[in-house]
């Protein structure tokens, strides 16, 4: 029933997209939020309602009106696209500061977004960014091109899409004086008991 709605209230808004047709676009778009985020079992959504969801992204993403810019921002947030939509999101990183978020928060590794990171990272781009982009680097180890101080390091482990298992190999093995307080911080917001100790 939940994804019934949620595809019959997309399938609306996207004809009327398609159509030019006007309709209230923020309220519409609330509503598809809040369906989203009232998700009864916490349902994985199938390609096709991802598709339209993207589809809506991608056109209000870089509306003027800034609310509507956070509301699309949302609908997509946790999703996994295909490649095409990956690509998209590589090609216009630096338009806006949603679709460069949904690019460092990708929920998991995409070799689309793994290329797109090591030369973001090898140009010196987004410095303010840096461990959020050396999290998509991070597979078993950290890469030897990564050359970051260790703080940046630790942070990098915590952001990165590696399981809790590996993370806590890497953070044992980040273990200095100087990064001592991030790997504090980190080991008690991931409960990693054995780093603590």
């Amino acid at each position: 029933l939940w994804d019934y709605a949620l595809n019959y209230l997309l399938d609306i808004v996207v004809k009327a997209v398609e159509d030019g047709a006007r309709f209230r676009t923020l309220d519409c778009l609330k509503v598809i939020k809040a369906i989203l985020k009232n998700n009864p079992l916490g349902l994985e959504l199938d390609s096709r309602t991802v598709g339209k969801l993207f589809y809506l992204y991608k056109t209000f993403i870089f509306h003027k009106n800034e609310e509507i810019q956070a509301c699309a921002n949302l609908l997509v947030r946790f999703q996994c696209l295909n490649d095409d939509g990956v690509s998209w999101l590589v090609s216009n990183w630096n338009r806006s500061e949603h679709s460069l978020n949904r690019l460092l928060r990708y929920p998991k590794k995409h070799p689309l977004i793994t290329q797109w990171a090591k030369s973001i990272y090898q140009q010196g781009q987004l410095r303010d960014r840096q461990a959020e982009i050396a999290a998509l680097l991070i597979d078993e180890s950290i890469p030897p091109f990564v050359t970051e101080d260790e703080d940046t390091i630790v942070w990098a482990i915590y952001h990165s899409r590696v399981s809790d298992e590996i993370k806590q190999r890497l953070l044992m093995e980040r273990f200095s004086v100087e990064s001592l307080d991030s790997l504090w911080k980190v080991s008690v917001r991931l409960r990693y008991s054995a780093v603590i100790e």
